[in-house]
């Protein structure tokens, strides 16, 4: 049985996750009615100064955006959800409180102006900062806040795109890490709570209007397979391509309300084009009662990937919106704007996805025929390969479209985009990005654990010292006796005063070694610690002054020495926090003993 403490712990925890999903359920509306109120103002513009107001709204959003990214929150900037990521991992699930106000702004005037970006980075980073706000309120232990905080990502993912078990494995896959040793309950909890609050305001609509769609014959999923394999290469492509435009955006030396200024007139200009192909073509997109026009590349563009599965468009329409759509979301948020890539990627999937049902069905007819079921396919599989969440891709396309017949399609083409993107590219779309600051995810899932755990809990408090008199022989006899290769000296008084590494003993000239003592050969420059301090830290330091081992010292008295640690302590610190984290339900997987360099 559970004790007692164990179980009203749970209790806490479940009716924390419901209440962080009352607060989700309840921005994700009010972002979205922001975000409505938004577009109604900026294209007013265009609608009386006609077709070059789609040029410059992006513009005038854009400086706005600058403004509160500069001055108050640079977390604000780009997509979000590695700053979440970051947080969860590296930072106890500490995220900053004005964050989710201040995103939610800037990502509500980006699109509503005609940015080209989605909804679900901002409401990841909204929902995930409520979390940790509430965590922080009620001083909540690290664990309890880092589940929080994927409540609140899952729950606004789940709010905004009323898909509650999507937006669980969204949570628990991309921000996580994996849902194996996860505790699920609190997240589905807060995730069922803040979609039926949506729902409830807004209505329970799908995201999208998609035809049902069928697989007519098993042949298909050959084809299917086919589309795995180019998404997979199409999605890593999609991935670099995004930053390397953040590159070349980075390295014009100008001010930020200058770059998105010049980045909005890019994208606006896309989206004239966009809409000159669109009425060269034919190819219009299809507007609920609640949408606001745009472009067919400008804001979330929701409405083209809905003419796309009712095959409202040509293939060339699908071809040349799919690589706009990719310019566009690349300018806007390299350019400083501030927004999701999970929309865009659905978008760029759908088209291109399209396309290939297209020319599948145009080469082979009697066995393609539904063509724009690929769409829907393709827009998971793209985002399987980038995102790096082939879970979530599956039930979530499903949730989204009310299509649960195309289960076979979607596993094989999705599977397939990921294995490819993976073999060829490490990192997401997500992790990439904090990939090119120098922090490996993967790897700081697990060097996180040693934060879990303080030196004072591993050192060793009886360590085998030596003297500063002894002679050669007399510490090479402690040598054979212990095994040791690294000894703190300390002195008559019980001061410690130097590190003894018995490489040093080992002097050519045998003469010479015979005459020196302890005070002779040893280190005065050594590695000491605080026994408060977290084991990562000590790793840190380690590895900076290439040491393989501290001295402990009492924090009252910096020459007394209370403990002793080396390199083989670390790996044991780590090894046992891992254990205790994944019993918590914190981390899943094997040990994996950090990758540390030879610091002997």
């Amino acid at each position: 049985m559970l004790s007692k403490k164990l179980t009203e712990q749970r209790i806490k925890l479940y009716i924390l996750a419901a209440l962080v999903g009352v607060v989700s359920g309840f921005t994700a509306v009010g972002f979205r009615l922001l975000i409505y109120a938004i577009s109604i103002l900026f294209t007013a513009i265009p609608n009386v100064i006609g077709i070059w107001g789609w040029v410059i709204i992006p513009s005038i959003g854009g400086i706005f955006v600058a403004f509160i990214v500069t001055r108050y929150a640079p977390e604000a900037k780009g997509h979000g959800v590695p700053e979440i990521m970051y947080a969860y991992q590296l930072q106890r699930g500490h995220i900053r409180a004005r964050i989710p106000l201040l995103k939610s702004l800037a990502s509500a005037i980006n699109i509503g102006s005609g940015g080209s970006c989605g909804r679900e980075g901002p409401i990841a980073q909204i929902g995930g900062g409520a979390g940790s706000a509430i965590a922080s309120y009620l001083k909540l232990n690290a664990r309890m806040t880092k589940t929080l905080v994927v409540c609140g990502v899952s729950s606004g993912i789940a709010a905004t795109f009323n898909a509650p078990l999507g937006g669980t494995l969204f949570g628990i896959e991309v921000i996580a890490g994996g849902i194996a040793g996860f505790s699920i309950i609190p997240v589905i909890l807060a995730s069922v709570i803040a979609t039926a609050i949506a729902g409830s305001i807004l209505g329970s609509s799908l995201s999208f209007d998609a035809p049902q769609f069928m697989m007519g014959n098993y042949f298909e999923l050959f084809f299917y397979l086919i589309l795995g394999l180019a998404f997979g290469l199409i999605s890593v492509v999609w991935s670099r391509g995004f930053y390397k435009v953040e590159d070349i955006l980075e390295r014009v030396k100008i001010s930020p309300y200058v770059l998105i200024v010049i980045g909005g007139l890019m994208v606006g200009t896309l989206g004239v084009l966009s809409l000159f192909i669109s009425e060269q073509t034919g190819s219009y997109g299809v507007y609920n009662h609640n949408e606001i026009f745009f472009p067919p590349t400008m804001a979330v563009g929701y409405p083209i990937i809905n003419a796309t599965f009712m095959g409202l468009l040509v293939l060339g329409a699908l071809l040349a919106f799919g690589i706009l759509k990719a310019l566009a979301t690349s300018i806007t948020l390299g350019a400083g704007g501030s927004g999701g890539v999970f929309a865009p990627t659905l978008y760029i999937g759908a088209t291109l996805g399209g396309a290939f049902g297209i020319g599948f069905s145009l080469l082979f007819p009697d066995i393609i025929t539904q063509p724009m079921a690929f769409a829907l396919v393709g827009m998971a599989a793209l985002f399987a390969g980038a995102g790096r969440a082939p879970i979530t891709c599956i039930i979530m396309t499903m949730e989204m479209t009310g299509d649960y017949n195309m289960i076979l399609p979607l596993m094989i083409a999705v599977s397939t985009s990921y294995i490819v993107s993976m073999s060829i590219e490490e990192e997401s779309i997500y992790s990439f990005k904090l990939a090119r600051r120098g922090i490996n995810i993967s790897q700081s899932r697990y060097i996180s654990a040693l934060k879990e755990i303080s030196v004072k809990e591993v050192m060793t408090t009886k360590p085998t010292i030596l003297k500063p008199e002894m002679t050669v022989d007399e510490v090479l006899a402690v040598v054979d006796a212990t095994q040791h290769t690294k000894f703190p000296v300390v002195d008559d008084d019980g001061r410690i005063v130097g590190i003894l590494l018995t490489e040093v003993l080992f002097h050519p000239d045998e003469q010479e070694k015979e005459k020196k003592t302890v005070k002779d050969l040893m280190s005065t420059d050594f590695l000491h610690l605080n026994p408060n301090c977290p084991m990562d830290s000590v790793v840190t330091s380690m590895l900076d002054r290439l040491e393989g081992h501290a001295v402990i010292v009492d924090p009252a008295d910096p020459n007394t020495m209370i403990g002793f640690i080396t390199k083989a302590d670390v790996l044991k610190a780590y090894k046992a926090a891992v254990i205790m984290l994944q019993e918590e339900g914190e981390l899943s997987g094997g040990f994996s003993p950090p990758a540390l360099v030879d610091i002997e």
